[in-house]
């Protein structure tokens, strides 16, 4: 919570002072989307600076420039371009934790409406991105 509230300064930097429309931030994790590289490059130098001077903060060794077209993580999703999807360490933990929930309910340790209830969460996680055959295959639609 600390950590929101601090960084809160950057994300006015970042919004305010350097005029990008498409940022977001969760925790310490965050995504920048520019048309260019070299805009990419100028306003990472200037978050650099920012946060070092005002802060007395630094970028962690992932930080990193990608092409669009090459996709980025970013809170579980790996977005490109043109799409959002679950990333495959996301999609692999619930597909073995649905596994796990039917064996439960077939040895009647669970009920359905349990289940549904304990997978809430991730409903609302595959809701957002573009999960249409994964939620077939997964739910057997």
């Amino acid at each position: 919570m600390f950590g929101n509230i601090y960084l809160n300064e950057m994300d006015w930097y970042i919004k305010k002072e350097l005029h990008i429309k498409y940022y977001s931030r969760f925790m310490d994790d965050s995504i920048i989307l520019v048309k260019t590289k070299p805009e990419a490059i100028q306003a990472l130098e200037k978050i650099q600076e920012f946060l070092k001077e005002n802060l007395h903060l630094e970028l962690n060794s992932k930080t990193q420039i990608f092409k669009s077209s090459q996709g980025v993580n970013y809170c579980g999703y790996k977005i490109n371009e043109y799409r959002l999807k679950i990333r495959d360490k996301g999609k692999k933990k619930l597909k073995k934790k649905i596994k796990y929930l039917r064996y439960e309910i077939k040895n009647g340790r669970m009920t359905s409406k349990d289940a549904k209830r304990y997978l809430a969460g991730h409903l609302g996680y595959l809701k957002i991105a573009n999960t249409k055959n994964l939620e077939l295959k997964l739910f057997e639609i």
